[in-house]
């Protein structure tokens, strides 16, 4: 198991992109396929079979929904069936084993194989694709396979599109110099975030998820608005370790995260602004095929209301995951019923639209009522949830506090990161940004970074929380 995290994966990542550039231009793309297979192997070698299926009836589906001479009856009901037959692991593995577990004296030892949702959902989405004709249908194996299983989006995405990833598998780059230093200031960067920051955000938020009722309300509130922000650099510290490590390669990922989501200032926009790829997918390929030919405004918001459920059960099998669902859906669609209310209620308490003013009050209201909607997500399950905001309200709880030594220092090193996010802006990421500065200005900002990862960082911490789903 080779951890984005682990000494052992930077080493080996170096010695690929070493050798990568070594190979003649025309058999990149086996060394590429090679590289992820060996990845698959270290993470869920035993179920690379499944993986191997799947991509073999993407590939004939794929073909066969490209056929001129079958009617669109006829192509309908192959793509169904495809997407019946692929989705069949995934319902198996994450739904059916944790479920009969749950309801049988005889557990099913199984585990889902590592990266399952996210290779379905981008045969899910190819066969969409091609059944559409956005697409054609992809003749040479090895780049599907490829796109199927790409190491660095293996895990936990970004999910990339078929137009976005295969063109360039088909145009692999030459070395570089620029696409190194990017990869390293990526990866640099996403180890920040995640062995620095959300490791110790996590050693902060964890205790009060666990024994909830031993902490104060204020410091369980505490706890749930640091877990969002906890969850943030986690996940998007592994999206940049990926985007990185392909960026190495001359390949260029989709971006998965605005750079300063935690102040977004409203639940619509952070929710645009959250794990892009993912949320996206669900309104291309279930929102917009639900609400085809719909215009009753209704059964739109009814529509959105399956596609949240939906997107909440795809993290898994509980009502806490749905009852987060249904939530973001509620306040989202909350915030567009009251659009023109807010436009006119904000300007009486004399805060002008634009104004710096107006931006902070709308901050702290989303986070005062829509990130406290991430306690669901986080419990993982209807016990811990309805314990865990029992305790926020006060209904059961001690004397138990988040504020330390330890919360002041991590707090500190997110402003760091914010400071980094605020200059970017929204436009640049953190390669594009040091790219364009001095040589003396990257190498101060990569040092600064280096020291403190090697100060602060938690390297023997767990897995990214992503890769769970």
């Amino acid at each position: 198991m080779i951890k984005f995290t682990d000494f052992t994966y930077l080493l080996l990542l170096s010695l690929a992109v070493a050798a990568y550039y070594k190979v003649p231009d025309g058999k990149k793309w086996i060394f590429l396929l090679a590289a992820s297979i060996l990845f698959n192997l270290s993470w869920s070698g035993k179920y690379l079979v499944v993986w191997l299926v799947l991509v073999s009836i993407c590939y004939v589906a794929g073909k066969a929904l490209s056929n001129q001479g079958y009617s669109k009856k006829h192509r309908k009901a192959l793509l169904t069936l495809s997407i019946v037959i692929c989705l069949s692991p995934l319902l198996f593995f994450k739904y059916l084993v944790p479920v009969h577990n749950s309801m049988s004296l005889v557990a099913l030892n199984w585990i889902a194989p590592i990266g399952i949702s996210y290779y379905t959902f981008l045969i899910i989405g190819y066969l969409h694709d091609v059944y559409r004709r956005y697409i054609k249908p992809e003749n040479h194996l090895g780049y599907l396979m490829i796109y199927l299983g790409f190491f660095p989006t293996l895990l936990a995405g970004p999910l990339e599109r078929t137009r976005q990833l295969v063109p360039q598998l088909r145009d692999l780059k030459p070395y570089s110099a620029d696409n190194i230093k990017a990869g390293i200031y990526f990866i640099v960067w996403g180890l920040f975030k995640k062995i620095v920051l959300a490791a110790r955000f996590a050693d902060i938020t964890s205790p009060v998820f666990d024994r909830p009722e031993s902490f104060t309300p204020v410091s369980v509130t505490l706890a749930i608005l640091l877990f969002s922000i906890q969850l943030y650099c986690d996940f998007s510290g592994y999206c940049d370790i990926a985007t990185g490590s392909a960026r190495m390669f001359g390949i260029r990922l989709s971006r998965n995260f605005s750079n300063r989501y935690y102040f977004s200032p409203s639940r619509t926009e952070s929710w645009s602004a959250w794990n892009i790829t993912v949320t996206s997918w669900f309104r291309d390929y279930v929102f917009f095929n639900i609400s085809k030919g719909v215009t009753n405004q209704k059964r739109l918001e009814f529509n959105r209301l399956v596609t949240f459920i939906i997107t909440g059960l795809w993290h898994g099998a509980s009502w806490s995951f749905v009852i987060w669902g249904a939530l973001q859906w509620a306040y989202i669609n909350f915030e567009m019923r009251t659009k023109q209310f807010w436009q006119h209620f904000y300007p009486r308490l004399g805060l002008t639209p634009g104004s710096q003013a107006h931006f902070v009050s709308r901050v702290v209201v989303r986070l005062l009522t829509g990130t406290l909607i991430m306690g669901w997500f986080r419990a993982a399950g209807l016990d811990s949830g309805l314990r865990l905001y029992g305790s926020m309200f006060g209904l059961r709880s001690g004397a138990g506090s988040v504020l330390s030594s330890g919360f002041l220092l991590t707090v500190a090193l997110f402003l760091v990161m914010d400071l980094f996010n605020y200059k970017m802006g929204e436009q640049e990421d953190i390669a594009s940004y040091l790219l364009k500065k001095s040589k003396l200005y990257r190498t101060l900002s990569l040092l600064i970074l280096v020291q403190l990862v090697l100060l602060f960082g938690r390297p023997s911490v767990a897995n990214f929380y992503y890769i769970q789903f």
